[in-house]
């Protein structure tokens, strides 16, 4: 079996649960991977509706920051309940924060907000 894998970006292993915004309402999902680019999500509580662009919510591990991220969906594979998401829009704080964390850096900032 050939697979077309036109992704650009190395992509990193990620287990989070996060927000999915649809025309305003939030849906439960889980991260599986992420890169500058995209990340692929798992539906966990989110009705079948048809939609093509969402926002995300979430924190990367290790930081208390909450990253927004405005996204189009790229392929949906219904029969696992996943898709995946081209970023459109991160505020600068944000692309710098998931720039230190697919680098590998320490997010201590998790530990900054807690003390």
């Amino acid at each position: 079996m050939q697979f077309n894998d036109n992704r650009r970006e190395r992509r990193m292993p990620l287990n989070i649960l996060l927000n999915k915004y649809i025309d305003g309402e939030p849906h439960t999902c889980r991260a599986v991977n992420l890169s500058r680019g995209g990340m692929l999500l798992y539906k966990v509580f989110e009705p079948d509706v048809a939609h093509s662009s969402v926002e995300l919510e979430f924190q990367l591990p290790g930081s208390a920051r909450i990253v927004r991220v405005d996204g189009i969906l790229l392929q949906e594979h219904r029969w696992a309940r996943a898709c995946g998401v081209r970023f459109t829009h991160m505020e600068d704080e944000d692309r710098d924060l998931l720039e230190r964390y697919l680098r590998g850096e320490q997010l201590d900032d998790a530990v900054a907000a807690g003390s």
